[in-house]
């Protein structure tokens, strides 16, 4: 539960040795490369020449891979010997791609052949089906001299209201069939007043079906004849299919091994780009885990010629360590919602487990209920399970606290009536609202307390003696806010109202010295020649507006957290809610509202609440000792790279 401790490290060799050594030690072996152009000042040095003449072969192969779906694996230092080391025919490999290329190329083009011979017989059967009843040869019908033949279909209810006005034109109305709201029909005319039939059925809606000239002969034939070819031609999609899935498994393992040996090769010039060089020697430097050092160690030794050196990060001056959390089971999930206010830096403590027990409670106490609360952890479960995401984590625990404060307050899916509470059930009376509302502060100043504490140590690691001392949530904050809170519970236990002489000096007027001359006294310990600023009387303007506003946020921060209690009354005056509903309607009505009342409870409450517990923790606590200015740690890695 805390931050990886990392290694600086330095390491030089010779320059034929580089690419082994790189394959071997660098990649996947959780180094992040720093550019050592920028950081090491020796003469002499050059940037490795950018080398990109593998990008296009690799483009290629990903576009393959599309069809492989090849996952890339981490290769062990037998594998990179075995596989890696060997000198690429870059000629042989770009024809043993084209020759995967042009083969699917040209599957591809005949599948999309005969998948149009396809469409097109089905909109040939599409066309004529609704003809299939007529015992007529449909070719004939088009070839007539003073004839014209129109096939199609118009809506019912203007076909029928124009139907007594057809029967005195020159036309022959033939229906055909009908189906949802349009009704298909075929008509035929005089050639000489087919401009102006034509016309009439326009108004009325009447969409034309043109009939192919592959049809020929009773519909009923064509359709028999359409769907043998139909047959055919799908046995010969699926053929050709199986073809180049043969094909394709063929090559699999040679794309394998090629696509792997271009992958890490591509990354090896990724990894050229961070180290720089002289005429024999070759130098990186970068970052490991301290756990992972060791072992490099040994392996370098066992190799003739490569130096490598170490230092701490207290020592390094232009760079700053990246940042690995490392958290058990428990707090793992909640890394998401730490990571989302910023990674910590190496010196920091890790905010995730204090995150993880306040988060857990708060929900579970604005958001009891034994039904609800495993509703949402199984839903968590899943997600964390089967989906791997973390906010899956997150629910899983925030459902089981919330079953267990159900216990607490004796609630079933809002129902108070089937369990008897551990502690109290929150509408039951006056008293147990003031007790939800009074814990709620009280556990806010608790928490107000811990970051304080938190701030100060994080201060002893960053050695800001400044903060540490005179700032509000340093020692003079805590000395000021826990005298108040300490001052306020001796009064609630026994009724005295304890401030003598000595309390009002530790922990009033103390205090607001070391806040009023926060600045003169920083630049005492710092060392510098100006203690007092300049404008004497503007500083101290600015200082006691500080101090004021470091009251109201001290006063504000405590009284927010009411709102977990607010949370727990309001969800608990929901449920009652859905409750009575359920009193008042009964039967079959009333069970919906149940159910329905439940989902919108665990829907929009849940998520409320999650909203409101991630406030409390970004402003009232990350706020107060949290700085989140940490960057990821990033190792050369190809394995995580899957296509």
């Amino acid at each position: 539960m805390a931050i990886e401790q990392m290694k600086y490290i330095r390491i030089m060799g010779p320059l034929s040795k580089f690419d082994e050594f790189a394959l071997k030690h660098v990649i996947n072996r959780n180094i992040e490369l720093e550019p050592a152009y920028k950081h090491l000042n020796a003469p002499g040095l050059i940037p490795f020449t950018e080398d990109n003449s593998l990008n296009n072969l690799l483009k290629r192969m990903n576009v393959l891979n599309e069809s492989y779906r090849i996952k890339i694996k981490e290769y062990d230092i037998e594998t990179v010997e075995l596989e890696l080391l060997k000198p690429l025919d870059t000629s042989k490999a770009d024809a043993f791609i084209a020759e995967i290329e042009d083969k699917l190329s040209a599957f591809r083009k005949e599948s999309e052949l005969v998948k149009s011979d396809i469409k097109e017989r089905e909109q040939i059967i599409r066309q004529i089906l609704p003809l299939s009843s007529l015992d007529i040869k449909i070719d004939e019908l088009f070839h007539f001299t003073f004839m014209k033949f129109r096939f199609g279909k118009a809506p019912k209810d203007l076909y029928n209201r124009q139907k007594k006005y057809l029967e005195e034109l020159d036309v022959v109305v033939v229906p055909v069939s009908e189906e949802d709201e349009n009704i298909w029909l075929s008509y035929f005319m005089p050639a000489s007043v087919a401009q102006a039939i034509d016309n009439v059925f326009a108004t009325m809606g009447f969409t034309r079906v043109r009939i192919s000239d592959e049809v020929k002969g009773t519909p009923k034939i064509t359709i028999e004849k359409m769907e043998s070819e139909i047959s055919a031609l799908k046995e010969k999609l699926e053929k050709d299919r199986k073809e180049m899935d043969k094909f394709l498994e063929s090559k699999k393992d040679s794309f394998e091994r090629l696509y792997h040996k271009i992958k890490y090769l591509n990354k090896l010039n990724e990894v050229k780009r961070f180290c720089s060089h002289s005429k024999e020697t070759f130098f990186m430097i970068g970052w490991i885990p301290q756990k992972d050092y060791n072992g490099l160690l040994t392996k370098i030794d066992a190799i003739d010629q490569i130096v490598i050196g170490c230092e701490d990060p207290d020592c390094v001056i232009n760079a700053t360590p990246p940042t690995i959390m490392k958290n058990n089971r428990l707090f793992k999930p909640f890394e998401s919602l730490v990571t989302m206010y910023g990674l910590p830096s190496a010196k920091e403590i890790d905010p995730t487990p204090l995150l993880s027990v306040t988060f857990i409670l708060m929900f579970g106490f604005m958001f009891g209920d034994v039904g609800q609360g495993l509703i949402i952890a199984l839903l968590g479960l899943a997600l964390y399970k089967i989906k791997k995401m973390p906010l899956g984590g997150v629910m899983l625990y925030c459902g089981i606290s919330s079953t267990v404060f159900g216990f607490v307050y004796g609630s079933v899916f809002g129902n108070e009536e089937i369990l008897k509470p551990l502690w109290l059930s929150p509408l039951h009376s006056k008293t147990n609202i003031n007790t939800i509302l009074y814990i709620s502060v009280g556990y806010g100043a608790f928490i107000i307390i811990i970051t304080m504490v938190f701030n100060i140590i994080n201060n002893i690691r960053l050695r800001k003696w400044g903060k540490l001392l005179f700032d509000k949530n340093g020692l003079a904050g805590l000395l000021f806010y826990g005298g108040l809170v300490a001052v306020v519970l001796i009064y609630l236990k026994t009724g005295k109202l304890v401030l003598s002489g000595l309390v009002l000096i530790v922990v009033i007027i103390i205090p607001t010295l070391m806040l009023l001359f926060k600045e003169p006294l920083e630049n005492i310990i710092l060392g510098k020649d100006h203690i007092m600023p300049h404008e004497k009387g503007i500083y101290f303007v600015e200082a006691g507006f500080d101090i004021f506003e470091t009251l109201l946020s001290f006063f504000s921060s405590t009284v927010s957290f009411a709102r977990v209690g607010a949370f727990a009354l309001n969800h608990a005056g929901l449920s009652l809610a859905v409750w009575t509903l359920f009193g008042m309607i009964r039967g079959i009505g009333g069970i919906l509202v149940v159910i329905i009342g439940n989902v919108i409870t665990i829907g929009l409450e849940g998520l409320i609440v999650g909203i409101q517990c991630m406030r409390l923790e970004f402003y009232e606590m990350f706020g107060r000792y949290y700085i989140g200015e940490g960057h990821e740690f990033k190792p050369v890695r190809v394995a995580e790279e899957i296509e």
